[in-house]
């Protein structure tokens, strides 16, 4: 078991105590669940009317074209992503994540009360704090989630996976709380009800740090001897010479190379998966029948059918990578990505065929199955995908890189929300049907491609996706030896 200690004082390191479970999992897990929750209830919350709200000409709104509102949407997304680089390296070298989400969480809160105001001034001044803060907090409460387990523990893409079951919950009650306020009684209702989401995010947070304790501090070398020191910066020293590049050695560099080729599918998936919040936003608005048992349907509501599907189908995911592993049968993290990548593209057929409709019809508008169903295979396509390249990370990453590497996670995935921004703006241009079956083939494909080469990406993890804890340190002392020779 690893061991970190907090900057604050001179206490010794804290141990994660694996015995304090709850239905078989730490309960520290609880405890990140509901903060995650309410971070994901304020952003998605935001994210679910911030383009209805600039194409808006009343309640507030703006009033802008569906090409700047799109524009915008891209950028935020992407700088809220991109933050956490920065915010993994602050977690890494100066406040450990435990800080540092603590931190991003007031700067969230004071961005999203600060949305509720009208004034221009007020909305870009938020959305800067809110993506300051989501880069502190994002990646660095993902990493804790990876911190609660040993490694090797066979629960961890499990744990992962009801982890994102929170995220999903916060979105869920997102779309139906924020997006009908926000539609029925204003725009910045809604905001400020996204606001006070995030601060009881920070109250279940800080009032439950006792089921964290070992977990998310930052590590330190100043309770070694001085002779443990001396030894310790020797060995630094010498790894440095013996590498020759950022202290890394070969097998590090193999982990973290296949990190970065799993980044390449998660830059596809993302790219193609959000969007959520733009495209398929705007057609639910513009181009879908939203008229049930004489109601219609908020635009914004469809936008929890994929935190709806995720709360109803990921216990039996995880459920299915549980039974897996036991029976020795669980698929690499990489075949998972694939698998859902090409699921997702599955999802966009159901859109296509939304779009023949659409230009089949009088009344220019298409059924609302089309999209229910394109939201369940993506959700699916998610599950396989996006909980499981989380824990793929923490389990591969060089200890000492791990928050950063999952800062570096989220700016990928930044990047993909940039360009699923400009992919809805071509569809302004091209036109839905030809943007939608160009996704859709090209996701199907590039997910088989995966799926094919999975044993050959996979040796680059040296094994360490499914090495316990005491057979990778007997294999370090294997190498140590090995070299000293």
């Amino acid at each position: 078991m690893s061991s970190s200690r907090d900057i604050s004082g001179g206490k010794a390191p804290a141990f994660i105590d694996t015995t304090d479970t709850l239905f078989g999992h730490p309960k520290g897990l609880l405890i990140l669940f509901f903060t995650e929750m309410w971070e994901r209830f304020s952003y998605y919350g935001m994210r679910g009317i911030l383009v209805l709200f600039l194409v808006s000409e009343t309640k507030g709104g703006y009033g802008w074209t569906e090409e700047e509102a799109l524009g915008l949407y891209g950028i935020y997304t992407a700088l809220v992503y991109l933050m956490a680089i920065p915010g993994g390296i602050v977690a890494d070298r100066l406040l450990g994540q435990k800080k540092a989400v603590i931190a991003g969480g007031f700067t969230l809160v004071a961005g999203h009360l600060l949305m509720a105001y009208p004034p221009e001034w007020a909305f870009y001044s938020a959305l800067g704090l809110i993506i300051i803060g989501t880069g502190m907090l994002k990646p660095n409460i993902s990493t804790m989630v990876g911190g609660l387990y040993r490694e090797g523990d066979s629960r961890r893409d499990s744990g992962f996976t009801i982890f994102y079951m929170g995220i999903n919950l916060g979105a869920l009650l997102a779309s139906l709380i924020v997006g009908y306020v926000g539609e029925t009684y204003g725009w910045h209702k809604g905001f400020s009800l996204a606001g006070f989401g995030m601060v009881l995010g920070q109250i279940v947070f800080i009032g439950g740090r006792k089921y964290l304790r070992g977990v998310g501090n930052l590590e330190r070398d100043n309770h070694l001897s001085a002779e443990e020191s001396r030894n310790r910066i020797f060995t630094k020293e010498e790894e440095v010479k013996r590498t020759g590049f950022l202290g890394f050695d070969k097998q590090e560099w193999d982990r973290i190379i296949v990190i970065l080729l799993s980044f390449i599918i998660v830059l596809i998936f993302w790219a193609s998966f959000e969007q959520a919040g733009g495209l398929m936003n705007l057609y639910a608005l513009n181009y879908t029948d939203r008229v049930v048992l004489g109601w219609e349907i908020p635009a914004s509501w469809l936008q929890g059918l994929n935190a709806f599907f995720i709360l109803t189908t990921g216990g039996i995911v995880a459920a299915v990578w549980v039974k897996l592993a036991k029976a020795g049968k669980n698929p690499p993290s990489i075949f998972k990505m694939g698998l859902g990548t090409a699921i997702l593209g599955v999802g966009f057929i159901f859109m296509v065929g939304a779009s023949m409709e659409r230009n089949a019809s009088a009344e220019n508008l298409s059924s609302l199955h089309w999209l229910i169903f394109a939201y369940l295979f993506h959700t699916l396509g998610e599950l396989a995908l996006s909980p499981v390249s989380l824990s793929f990370i923490t389990k591969v990453a060089p200890k000492r890189i791990v928050a950063s590497m999952m800062g570096l996670y989220f700016a990928v995935t930044g990047l993909g929300n940039y360009v699923a921004s400009w992919i809805g703006i071509w569809a302004q241009r091209l036109g839905e049907l030809e943007i939608f079956t160009y996704i859709a083939g090209f996701t199907i494909f590039i997910g088989i491609i995966l799926m094919v080469l999975t044993r050959k990406i996979n040796k680059l993890t040296h094994g360490y996706e499914d090495k316990k804890e005491e057979e990778r340190d007997a294999q370090t002392g294997q190498l140590l030896e090995a070299e000293a020779k």
